[in-house]
């Protein structure tokens, strides 16, 4: 006959606990993604600081301190492979790894004379208007394992998008609906257009007007992961909105106010990585494992007495 003492159930006990834990947190992990319920936008600070910002949270988290020089800007995020790509005071081309937190200059493929200080990613390429210009560009993207460099740029003049008086086309930002393939713009003057990237020479759409002249007034703009919400951030206060893509009108989000440093908001954002929600495979294996716990105190006490 073969005994089995308290001390040996305890410790199978306490490997079979183990052995739950490693397998709720594989089901919870980004590979048994299911359904999201939120998403992280990413903006930059005028340090050169990354953030993940949650608007559902009303929360920012710096991830990558001084990943550039300060003033950065024309932030575009590619959510297949979790890199942001910016562009530093000197004009050169980065991009932050965010699964390895590195940071890489790709210098001035571009040719940039002057910082877009907007930009957006889609179909495996970099977009950007020239500042104050009607000309979009499209820095299409090759890949030498993980790291991106510039294949070819193409550039579209935009038909009857004039760019001068109170409608001089600096940012502000830009943001692509990637589920659609429309392009949606806010100027630095609070004009606010849509061009639809099928047909970006042809498709020039404004949607509400200029402001004025005041330049403080335009906002950063990025998608949720979903491309249900679209997102506006005034970098003179920190302050969140929505927008409707279909009339500009900006809503306030009550109480979120995002101040990173030096007073000021967001330099610019970048796009949004979705936040997974945990499967049902794995909220069942969190109650295995509290189950499991509460099955070893009942035999203890048992034994005990």
């Amino acid at each position: 006959m073969t005994t089995t003492t308290f001390g040996q159930l305890c410790f199978r006990s306490l490997r079979m606990l183990g052995m739950l834990v490693a397998l709720t947190l594989t089901l919870a992990s980004p590979a048994a993604r299911g359904a999201t319920i939120g998403s992280l936008l990413y903006g930059i600070d005028d340090a050169g600081s990354i953030y993940e910002i949650n608007p559902a949270e009303q929360s920012s988290t710096l991830v990558k301190t001084g990943a550039s020089t300060s003033l950065a800007n024309s932030l575009a995020y590619d959510g297949a492979r979790e890199q942001l790509l910016f562009v530093n005071k000197d004009l050169d081309l980065q991009f932050w790894d965010r699964t390895s937190g590195s940071v890489t200059s790709l210098g001035n493929p571009l040719s940039l004379t002057a910082d877009p200080g907007n930009a957006a990613y889609y179909q495996d390429a970099y977009w950007y208007f020239d500042t104050n210009s009607t000309v979009l560009h499209k820095a299409s993207l090759t890949y030498a394992g993980n790291t991106p460099s510039v294949d070819s740029i193409s550039s579209f003049s935009i038909a009857g998008m004039a760019a001068t008086g109170d409608n001089t086309n600096t940012f502000g930002d830009i943001a692509i609906d990637t589920a659609q393939g429309i392009l949606y713009a806010s100027t630095s003057r609070g004009r606010f257009y849509s061009i639809d990237l099928a047909d970006p020479e042809n498709s020039f759409t404004q949607i509400a007007a200029s402001l004025g002249s005041d330049r403080s007034v335009g906002l950063q703009l990025s998608f949720s992961a979903d491309n249900n919400t679209l997102y506006g951030h005034r970098y003179a206060d920190g302050t969140w909105y929505t927008i409707n893509p279909a009339t500009g009108a900006a809503t306030e989000i009550a109480g979120f106010i995002t101040i990173p440093t030096g007073g000021v908001g967001f330099r610019d954002l970048g796009g949004a990585a979705a936040v997974p929600e945990p499967s049902t495979l794995a909220l069942a294996g969190i109650g295995l494992v509290g189950g499991l716990a509460h099955q070893v105190r009942r035999r203890r006490l048992r034994t005990a007495a």
